[in-house]
């Protein structure tokens, strides 16, 4: 019995796998390759997207970096052209103390006095009166000591600081107030306007320049040591400044005359 069952189980196996069916068959040729990435298509526009976002921020950035720094190259050329100026002025100034003829090229001011004083027509019709009138007095006095009339110009300054005490160029026409003294060979009028700049308009940008020219005075007076702590005092107070410039150069000099 076993023996036939042996050789029965063979047929019956290929009998079986002969008739068990077959999986179906896929077709896959109607699916389009655009259908099987369907999912992946709006990741690669996101991707796309930041790219362009990125390249637009940095070319802002480089358009905001070009700004800083022809601003910066501007402001490097206004300070450079406003020391410039002022060395001019004080070497005008000094000769105009010492009795020499100045140069025959006329001095173009520039910077605050200048911006200050000048009034275009424009500011004219939209200004107050008095405001105007602040302005084209304080212009009238300052013309007056820059075309070399020194006693007129301490008059016109003298004058202007009575009308507007609390004025916005009162600390300015003090000051020049000094110079137009020191000019005049009146240097112990002068030292005191210049002190006046300092104890009533401490906040004033006339306050290095006049502690300046207070060294001047010292110097002239030879009273070195006096010379010498206004000069520092301008150079560690105020560095930076045209006035701390002219300052540190004139006690280089007191240094070689020791």
């Amino acid at each position: 019995m076993s023996k036939k069952l042996l050789i029965l189980l063979p047929f019956c196996t290929s009998v079986y796998a002969a008739a068990r069916p077959l999986p179906p068959a896929v077709d896959n040729s109607s699916v389009s390759n655009g259908a099987q990435y369907t999912h992946a298509a709006p990741a690669n526009g996101v991707v796309f997207e930041l790219l362009s976002r990125i390249e637009q921020l940095q070319r802002e950035v480089q358009e905001l970096r070009g700004m800083v720094e022809e601003q910066g190259y501007q402001l490097s050329e206004m300070k450079k052209r406003q020391n410039n100026i002022y060395t001019d002025l004080d070497q005008r100034l000094q000769a105009l103390a010492n009795g020499q003829p100045l140069p025959a090229k006329t001095v173009q001011l520039a910077g605050t006095d200048t911006a200050q004083a000048q009034q275009t027509e424009t500011q004219a019709k939209t200004q107050a009166p008095a405001q105007i009138s602040e302005k084209a007095e304080y212009q009238k006095a300052y013309e007056l000591l820059r075309n070399g009339h020194n006693s007129q110009a301490i008059k016109a300054f003298k004058a202007f600081i009575q009308q507007f005490p609390a004025g916005e160029y009162t600390d300015n026409a003090q000051y020049w107030l000094g110079e137009a003294y020191k000019v005049n060979q009146q240097p112990e009028l002068a030292e005191a306007a210049f002190q006046k700049v300092i104890k009533q308009y401490p906040d004033s940008s006339k306050v290095p320049d006049a502690l300046l020219k207070l060294g001047y005075i010292a110097i002239e007076q030879n009273n070195l040591a006096k010379a010498r702590d206004y000069l520092t005092r301008v150079k560690i107070d105020y560095p930076g400044t045209a006035a701390a410039h002219l300052a540190e150069k004139r006690l280089l000099r007191l240094d070689r005359r020791l």
